[in-house]
């Protein structure tokens, strides 16, 4: 196995959430990376501005924070800090002194607005009167950073000649919150097994009624591990649901080798015609060649087990297999189909799936990487690829759910009594 091959196996991801809204309920938007590559201050009459998406409606902002230091030719103490809506409006105004907030180094500074609702589209903007360097972010994702003027508020033409307009990010950050869900979760069953699945009900509130979505995750009490999960779309600001657990596990493997717990869930809302080839799905990450970023995937596995198709986290299909595809498009020669869209390539890509596991001491998880299955067989074969449900091994078990909003709220809840597997 070459070095690079290696790394993909060992690399250790941190479980994607947002801890801030796990505490207190804050969430904070952000486009930058945390890495500043340089830092730039601007004229006496201009400022950084950065456009922002509330995350639900009436989503209440309460701070910025910055990521600047104070420059050695200051012209001016003082800074102004400005939230417009979506018209360029007003609706709130801060000014204070820079040397309270920042320092001769670059760090955060986190600045409280008065709390305002917002919706919709929103701008944060930032005149430092040449005092402040702001960081700026060129490996981040692209966001809304612009240059605008006040009195009246616009927005200017970009013209920082050392940076590209949609390869930059001013480093300000919109801090806020909405209230979060209360959930009470109760563990209905002591065992679990195929005849008698164990039952886990949750009762949830979300005050201002913008429910996304709950987790279950079943964790073996002894070495941590998520062993399975479930995911259940909501809608609203009151729920009522009911997961169970069959006291099993998924499988993936092919003709060689063999991984597990892999975390598949049921699909949900597709057609008639293709639901039993995409019943499953488990989220992976894809290398389509040696040396190539990891991608973000879902893999799709049918009632049989059969790994029928594989997709990307902004959609784009990179494997269907020739079941799919016939039903999909049944005029379509596969042959034809596999030469021009299939983009995996034989004996060089690969996917691993996820292994989630809840450490003890605290129960913030973290995501590491099974071995992953190198895709050497044909794709008229599905790649030799299999899901299978087993029986779990026997011992304790415990429950957590996780309930989210549209507002980044995410709520963590453990359930006090243990499921056996006997």
């Amino acid at each position: 196995m070459t070095a690079a091959r290696m790394s993909f196996v060992i690399i250790f991801l941190l479980f994607m959430i947002c801890q801030a809204a796990l505490c207190d309920s804050f969430v904070t938007l952000a486009y930058d990376d945390g890495e500043a590559e340089d830092g730039l201050w601007i004229d006496d009459m201009r400022g950084h501005s950065v456009l922002f998406t509330a995350p639900c409606e009436n989503w209440t902002l309460s701070g910025a924070a910055i990521y600047g230091k104070l420059s050695p030719e200051s012209r001016s103490d003082i800074f102004v800090l400005e939230v417009w809506d979506e018209d360029l409006n007003l609706v709130s105004k801060v000014t204070d002194r820079a040397g309270s907030f920042f320092g001769d180094e670059f760090d955060w500074a986190l600045v409280d607005i008065p709390d305002v609702d917002v919706s919709g589209d929103f701008f944060v903007s930032f005149y430092e009167f040449a005092g402040v360097y702001v960081g700026v972010g060129l490996d981040s994702v692209p966001g809304g950073s612009l240059i605008s003027a006040r009195n009246p508020n616009r927005i200017l033409e970009w013209d920082a000649e050392a940076y590209q307009k949609n390869q930059t990010n001013w480093m300000i950050r919109a801090v806020g919150y909405s209230p979060a869900p209360d959930v009470d979760l109760s563990v209905l069953s002591g065992t679990a097994s195929r005849d008698r699945p164990a039952a886990v009900d949750l009762k949830i509130r979300d005050p201002d009624r913008n429910l996304k979505s709950a987790l279950l995750y079943v964790v073996k009490n002894e070495s941590r591990e998520v062993v399975w999960s479930d995911l259940r779309a909501l809608d609203g600001g009151d729920a009522e649901v009911r997961f169970s657990w069959p006291g099993t596990i998924f499988q993936v493997s092919d003709d060689r080798s063999s991984t597990a717990p892999v975390l598949a869930v049921d699909t949900a809302g597709l057609p008639e015609n293709v639901s039993s080839y995409l019943a499953r799905y488990a989220t992976c990450a894809l290398q389509l060649s040696e040396g190539d970023l990891l991608i973000t995937a879902f893999a799709y596995f049918g009632d049989d087990g059969k790994f029928n198709a594989l997709t990307d986290a902004l959609g784009r299909v990179h494997y269907q297999s020739r079941d799919v595809l016939n039903m999909t498009s049944h005029d379509v020669d596969y042959m034809d189909y596999m030469a021009k869209n299939i983009t995996l390539q034989k004996d060089d890509s690969m996917v691993a799936f996820y292994r989630v596991v809840v450490p003890f001491g605290h129960r913030e998880p973290y995501q590491m990487f099974h071995q992953p299955f190198l895709l050497s067989r044909s794709p008229l074969f599905n790649y030799r690829l299999e899901l299978e449900e087993l029986d779990a091994d026997p011992g304790a078990y415990l429950v957590i759910v996780e309930v989210e909003d549209w507002a980044y709220n995410a709520v963590r809840v453990e359930g006090t009594s243990r499921i056996e597997v006997i």
